[in-house]
């Protein structure tokens, strides 16, 4: 499997720049690289529910509730599974909730279900096409930093969203669709 410093030179690659070997390397790409890659790698986890950094969790209330509007409050899971990004809130189809800072707000009693997007650091759990579509992100950001070209950054973005496109369609086919339930006011019509 690729390491981190495999996926930059991947990304550092496709512009025309030298490889490095490590993040630590006294180089231009290589503190560009040290500076940026933990936070691009999290964009993109964030750009799509892949199922490979995918978690569940059962989140106990909060011992402050908001301020108003809602009646309870849930810390978002930290350390060791990071949350990222909420996918969905298990019973919540009628149910508002939001996430203000690192909480969601909503009226659902606890434990409140959710389905959520982790930060996975270890390139050994990464998916291939996620590999791949983080090294060509990589490329899309530096781009201009490091050939000076807002073209080429450009290009480096079309084919980022080409390939987030195809680990979209591969990640919806490992498993069954989700079911989209009817409120009763919709299932009223019939």
């Amino acid at each position: 499997m690729a390491s981190d410093v495999d996926i930059a030179n991947s990304g550092l690659s496709k512009l025309g720049a030298k490889a490095i070997t490590s993040f630590a390397d006294d180089s231009t790409s290589a503190r560009l690289v040290n500076l940026t890659y933990a936070n691009l790698r999290d964009s993109v986890l964030r750009d799509h529910f892949w199922n490979f950094a995918s978690a569940r969790a059962s989140l106990a209330a909060s011992t402050t509730a908001p301020a108003w509007g809602f009646a309870f409050a849930y810390d978002l899971p930290a350390s060791p599974d990071y949350c990222l990004r909420v996918r969905s809130v298990n019973g919540a189809f009628e149910e508002a909730w939001k996430v203000e800072g690192r909480q969601i707000i909503t009226d659902l009693s606890a434990p409140l279900d959710i389905l959520y997007i982790k930060r996975v650091t270890d390139p050994e759990q990464f998916d291939a096409l996620f590999v791949d579509a983080l090294s060509q992100f990589l490329a899309a950001e530096w781009a201009e930093k490091i050939t000076g070209s807002t073209t080429l950054r450009g290009q480096m973005t079309q084919l980022y969203s080409a390939k987030l496109q195809q680990a979209r369609s591969a990640d919806g086919q490992e498993g069954t669709t989700d079911s989209l339930d009817a409120s009763e006011w919709i299932a009223a019509r019939f």
